[in-house]
């Protein structure tokens, strides 16, 4: 896996929060999961990502590619 970055921003283009996913992970299986987004994310499509499990309910990301 690359090193992957994970950057929340803001309509203004301000980073709200971000982490870095690097190679010394072990467990690949969130590589894998953006590695199946990016070959289901058609260009100019948008589709949501789900998040749940957490403390105060589920958060939806809008998320589109563009090339």
């Amino acid at each position: 896996m690359k090193n992957i970055k994970i950057a929340l921003v803001d309509n203004d283009y301000v980073v709200l929060t971000k982490t870095d996913l690097d190679e010394e992970v072990k467990d690949d299986r969130l590589g894998q999961f953006f590695q199946e987004i990016e070959e289901e994310l058609a260009t100019g499509k948008t589709a949501y990502l789900e998040i749940e499990g957490l403390k105060r309910g589920p958060i939806t990301f809008e998320i589109s590619r563009f090339e």
